[in-house]
């Protein structure tokens, strides 16, 4: 048994021992997002539309993570409604401003270590980079949303006779103050963690800190982490309106 097979094994007994039966619907629905990624793939080779493929995969990884593996209930509809909406909202701002400030395609670096490889490919470096970083913040959005969801209907199904909509979105928001910080703060981290490979290999390459940081590779890694924090400081509270109407008005 090599490590990938270890570390899975791992991982699988303790999703089934901490979650019990509800364990199915989790590896299930991430043997599902697998197969939704290959699909995408697919599609890419296919000559499928790379912003249509990548919105699609965005959908559907929605629903599969948050109707499928947590139940499509009140919450889930809350976080999904919202999501899209922000999705929408942030595709018509993000698409021109990556396009804007170019760091899509390979750096000069990269370039040189794919100098064996044929380039000539069918699909656009532009919006496929663009798509990365769309696909990249779905992730964080997908994670802000559900939780805030999630906090702002247990503390109206506790204390629902007492609120209105100002209250429960001022309860809501104490949450989303809580939860911004922890948020970006573990984005920060995973950029760390994937960042440092690059770094060493700058250094391996006897590349200067001030050429590393204007680098087209640095800048798009660290762009995701900026925008990721953008769009989830923008989505909790977003997530946490939408939940406040939603919840009440199915309520009254």
């Amino acid at each position: 048994m090599n490590v990938i097979s270890s570390l899975l094994l791992v991982f699988i007994l303790l999703v089934v021992l901490i979650l019990g039966r509800s364990s199915f619907f989790v590896l299930s629905g991430l043997f599902m997002n697998i197969l939704l990624f290959f699909l995408l793939i697919f599609c890419l080779h296919l000559g499928l539309s790379v912003y249509l493929a990548a919105l699609a995969y965005i959908l559907l990884n929605s629903l599969i993570t948050l109707g499928y593996v947590n139940g499509w209930n009140e919450k889930t509809k809350a976080a999904f409604y919202s999501l899209i909406l922000f999705s929408f909202i942030v595709s018509l701002v993000f698409i021109p401003f990556i396009q804007k400030i170019s760091i899509s395609g390979f750096s000069s670096q990269e370039l040189e270590e794919l100098a064996a490889f044929n380039l000539n490919v069918p699909v656009s470096f532009t919006q496929l980079s663009v798509s990365v970083i769309l696909i990249g913040v779905s992730g964080a959005l997908i994670d802000g949303s559900m939780s805030i969801a999630s906090s702002t209907a247990e503390i109206f199904h506790q204390r629902y006779q007492k609120l209105d909509v100002k209250m429960l979105f001022k309860s809501s928001m104490s949450v989303v103050r809580s939860i911004l910080n922890s948020t970006v703060n573990t984005l920060l981290f995973a950029f760390i963690s994937t960042g440092l490979a690059l770094i060493f290999w700058y250094q391996d390459l006897d590349i200067p800190w001030y050429e590393m940081m204007n680098s087209q590779a640095f800048v798009f890694e660290f762009a995701v982490v900026i925008l990721s924090s953008i769009s989830v400081a923008f989505i909790l509270p977003f997530t946490s309106i939408i939940t406040c109407y939603y919840l009440l008005k199915k309520s009254s």
